[in-house]
């Protein structure tokens, strides 16, 4: 579980995004998210976005939440340090901290210049963004390919919404028209009943 600890400051706003001074993340999930590698990057991509939209940080993320002014202009006209800017600089660190715990120590050597969570996004993202089309392409055919089996209904459509979820994170949405097809496609003949009625139907199958 992630630690949130609280400090008084003021919010800063940013290109619409709120940055909430007084509530610091210090520890972040670790066992619950994939090392990233060569392998990974579609899977790391998606909870690490996941996870820091859970706590309100994907604004660090992103870029679209920048830091507030180091100073700000008291009362009596004097310069003093602000508050949410030294609480912003801790929450990023500690982001950026627990980022590159999240990814495979064959390739830490790619990050030893990041000195921010943007940064460290940008980087995976330059460093695996390459693979990502023949990742989909791979994906794409899993997905296609998919049969039931042995699977029982659940499990058949938790592996078709996975790997929906995964070409998603991807860039590449799978319509709900889609996804019916395929499930449909990969039934075998006892289901014929319910592939007729479905086909019949103007309606796509929930998901």
């Amino acid at each position: 579980m992630a630690t949130v600890h609280s400090a008084k400051s003021e919010s800063t706003e940013s290109n619409g995004s709120v940055f909430a001074g007084d509530r610091v993340v210090t520890s972040f999930p670790r066992h619950d998210v994939v090392k990233l590698d060569e392998r990974t990057f579609l899977q790391w991509q998606q909870q690490v976005r996941f996870i820091l939209a859970g706590y309100g940080l994907l604004g660090f993320l992103d870029g679209s939440l920048t830091a507030p002014t180091k100073f700000v202009q008291s009362s009596d006209g004097m310069l003093s340090v602000n508050p949410s800017s030294s609480i912003f600089e801790q929450q990023d660190t500690l982001l950026t901290s627990w980022l590159l715990s999240t990814i495979s120590s064959s390739f830490l050597s790619s990050f030893t210049d990041v000195r921010t969570a943007y940064d460290v996004w940008i980087v995976a993202t330059s460093l695996f963004t390459a693979d990502t089309s023949a990742k989909q392409s791979q994906l794409r055919h899993e997905l296609h390919s998919l049969k039931k089996g042995s699977l029982s209904i659940r499990s058949y459509v938790d592996k078709i919404k996975g790997l929906c979820a995964l070409l998603a994170a991807s860039g590449s949405q799978i319509s709900e028209a889609e996804r019916t097809a395929i499930l449909l496609a990969g039934l075998s003949s006892e289901y014929n009943a319910v592939v007729s009625f479905v086909s019949l139907s103007s309606e796509s199958l929930p998901f």
